[in-house]
Formats: structure tokens, C-alpha cells, sequence
């Protein structure tokens, strides 16, 4: 059953009447341009046809004695947790202490809550921050899979963002709604993430990729080929963001900058003769890196607009061997999984995507030989490393929306 129905379908069982809105958000994955947006760069993402779902109703129609679960917060039960997400409104303030804020999943719902109402978008004049946040009840459930780097965490950030702002009678710009679930993540759950996965997600449009200057915030829609598929590699591999050494490579990253006298990486087009001296060992190969994936960005884009899916596959490749060499954020399943792809036929090119450590691959297939790809891929990579991948033909999708749905 799809997640908007499997969604509809908890919130009857959880609040025994029927939504009124449907807001769904798809997954990204990310062709080129890793680790690029916090570094004012380029990327490539696609939005793609894994969706998270909430079904949803306002709550403030609704007498609190009448309905025990109405009053003024959001309350959000999910197919994958028991125990709901429910955010007091007005939420809480920006500066709380981490201590204080919610724990899990429920975090990225109450910090888009906390950044709309410290963000005074919806506040109208004279009234206290977050008075604008229509409370709500909803249900969600979800396609993405978690943990696996396709951005499950943002799709959540735009869904509850998304139906925030519709109810309030708000429509924020893509960019607007992008940066604000950016914040969310960044200041409140502490994820140093850049603005990609957010802008992907909301910005997706149907058939293409988008080419994102994370600087000037411009996108650029690339169409995709004819018979050409992404395939989506789940290597089965898990790893907590949060945790990870993501913070890590983004301070690095601006240490070279600093050492070479400019705003960003972004802003070279090539080391410069004395960078070895100016910069340490690990300072030296981000550089490298970012500076050469923001090159591939362009290529990449260039090469699927004129139809050179073999063009696109080799830079993919390229970039794999960058983000395993020289930023140093790959792993063990990742690595098996893009040389067993690249080896089964049909597959034009691969690398890792997301943040990056363990969690998916992407690889650039042949529609036409999509089955002969996946009998020789599949037993190769679990003779590599033990484990059986999921594989995800996807399809380039709008990015998150809302339906209103009819009345009871």
C-alpha cells in the first residue's frame, strides 16, 4: 500500500475521523556534488519517488473537551514509532537548551515549529511568535528508508513545515521553506548539514535533476534521458548523522578555506602551486576534493543534457574515488556496492550519495538492461560483503506538496 494511503488509513485508526489535507515529500538523491553545499558549491540532486506522507486535520475546531487529543499542539503518531510526537504550542523557545528539547524523531518536528515561530513568517501584527501555528493532529508513514542517506530527516522537516504554513494560510517560496527546515535541523537537532537535502526535497520537479548553487540559492532543472535509470543502492548499512564525523569534514573544509584566503572553497577553481605548504595533509585533500566535485557538478549537468549517459557515469565514478580518497567518507559496503554495479551490465557509472560513511549508493543504469543488471549485481555484492541491497528504480518527482483531501 503507498504511504499517502497506509497515511489516511493511521490517521482513522488513531483519531477516528477523516483528514482534511495530505502533504507528501519525497526522498533525494544526490548524483554530484557531495559535501559541496556547506562549501558554497554546486550540486545535483534528484527528487525522487520514495515518499514520506502525513494525513492531517486542524485541531482548533475542535472543543478540547470533546476530543482529548485537541488543544493547541501538533500531535503526530507514526507507523514506525508507538509513542507520538506531540508539540506543545506555542513550541518552545529557540535558545532552550538541548537538554530541554524533545529527543528522537519528534525533534526535527518541534524545531520547524520553533524556527516558524521564531522566524515570525506566519506571526500576524501584535501577536506573540508561534501564535500564527494552527494545531493539528496528523498520521504519517513513510517509503524513505531510514538512516540510508536518501534524506528521510528532510522530508520530515518540509512535510510538517509544508502543513504548518498551508493551514496558517502562508505559501513561503521554495527557498524560504528550504532554509527554514535547514535551521531547524542545523540549530535545534545539531546536524551540521547544508541546505541540498532541504532544497532538493521542496524543489523537485518531475523528470529532471536540479542543479543548485547552494550560494546564490539558483536551480537549474537538467532533464534526465530517455531510458536512462537511477537506481538506488541500499547497502543495508546504517550511520547517525549526528554523530558521525560530518562536523568534522565541514570544519576542515573551512580551515582550507581560511588558509587559502577565500570566503569558500567554492570560490576556486584550482588549488593554488603553494597549497601544500599553506595547508596541512587533511586540510590539503578536502580542498582537492571540493574544489575537483564542484568541477564534475557542471560536467555531469552538461553531459545528461546532451544525452552522454556514458560521459555522466565516468565522472560518477570519478567522484567516488574522490569522496573515498581524499574526503574520506566512505565505507566498506559503499565501495563493494559501486564496484559491483560499475562491474554488472548495463550500469553506465556509480558512487556512493549522502552524507556518506555507510547508507546507499546510486548508479546510472541502462533502463533496458535493468534486469540483467540487477542478477548480476545482487549476488556479487552480497559475495563481497555479506549482505543483501536493496535496490530502488527510481523516477525524478515534484518536490513536497500538499492535496487538500474532501470532507467527511
Amino acid at each position: 500500500m503507498p504511504a499517502a494511503a497506509r497515511a489516511v488509513r493511521a490517521f482513522v485508526a488513531a483519531h477516528g475521523r477523516e483528514p482534511t489535507l495530505l502533504v507528501r515529500s519525497p526522498a533525494r538523491v544526490n548524483l554530484i556534488g557531495e559535501h559541496t553545499d556547506y562549501n558554497d558549491g554546486l550540486c545535483l540532486p534528484v527528487a525522487i519517488d520514495r515518499e514520506l506522507c502525513i494525513a492531517l486535520r486542524r485541531t482548533d475546531d475542535v472543543a478540547a473537551g470533546a476530543d482529548p487529543a485537541a488543544g493547541a499542539h501538533l500531535r503526530l503518531v507514526s507507523e514506525q514509532d508507538p509513542t507520538p510526537a506531540v508539540i506543545e504550542l506555542p513550541p518552545p523557545p529557540a535558545d532552550t537548551p538541548p537538554s530541554a528539547r524533545a529527543t528522537g524523531w519528534t525533534r526535527y518536528v518541534q524545531g520547524v515549529a520553533v524556527q516558524l515561530a521564531a522566524s515570525g513568517q506566519l506571526a500576524a501584527s501584535g501577536q506573540p511568535a508561534g501564535a500564527d501555528l494552527v494545531p493539528w493532529q496528523g498520521a504519517l508513514a513513510s517509503d524513505i528508508p531510514l538512516g540510508a542517506g536518501l534524506s528521510s530527516s528532510a522530508a520530515l522537516e518540509l512535510a510538517v513545515a509544508v502543513a504548518c504554513t498551508h493551514l496558517a494560510g502562508s505559501v513561503p517560496a521554495p527557498t524560504e521553506l528550504a532554509r527554514l527546515a535547514q535551521r531547524a535541523e542545523n540549530a535545534w537537532v545539531g546536524a551540521a548539514t547544508g541546505l541540498l537535502d532541504q532544497l532538493a526535497c521542496v524543489g523537485g520537479i518531475a523528470g529532471h535533476a536540479l542543479r543548485i548553487d547552494c550560494r546564490t540559492l539558483t536551480v537549474t532543472p537538467v532533464p534526465l534521458p530517455a531510458g536512462l535509470a537511477v537506481v538506488v543502492i541500499d547497502t543495508g548499512s546504517r550511520r547517525e548523522l549526528v554523530t558521525s564525523a560530518y562536523a568534522d569534514r565541514r570544519a576542515e573544509c573551512e580551515r582550507a578555506a581560511r588558509a587559502l584566503g577565500v570566503p569558500a572553497l567554492r570560490d576556486l577553481d584550482a588549488l593554488p602551486a603553494d597549497a601544500a605548504s599553506r595547508l596541512d595533509p587533511v586540510a590539503l585533500r578536502r580542498a582537492r576534493f571540493v574544489i575537483a566535485e564542484n568541477a564534475r557538478v557542471d560536467a555531469v549537468a552538461e553531459a545528461l543534457t546532451r544525452g552522454d549517459a556514458e560521459a555522466a557515469g565516468r565522472l560518477l565514478l570519478a567522484g567516488h574515488r574522490g569522496i573515498r580518497d581524499d574526503f574520506e567518507v566512505s565505507g566498506p559496503e559503499l565501495d563493494a556496492a559501486v564496484a559491483a554495479a560499475y562491474a554488472a551490465p548495463g550500469c553506465f557509472g556509480a558512487r556512493m550519495t549522502g552524507g556518506g560513511f555507510a547508507g546507499c549508493a546510486v548508479a546510472l543504469v541502462d533502463r533496458a538492461r535493468l534486469e540483467a543488471f540487477t542478477e548480476t549485481f545482487e549476488p556479487a555484492y552480497f559475495a563481497r560483503t555479506g549482505r543483501e541491497a536493496v535496490l530502488h528504480v527510481c523516477s525524478a518527482v515534484a518536490g513536497t506538496s500538499v492535496t487538500v483531501l474532501p470532507d467527511e
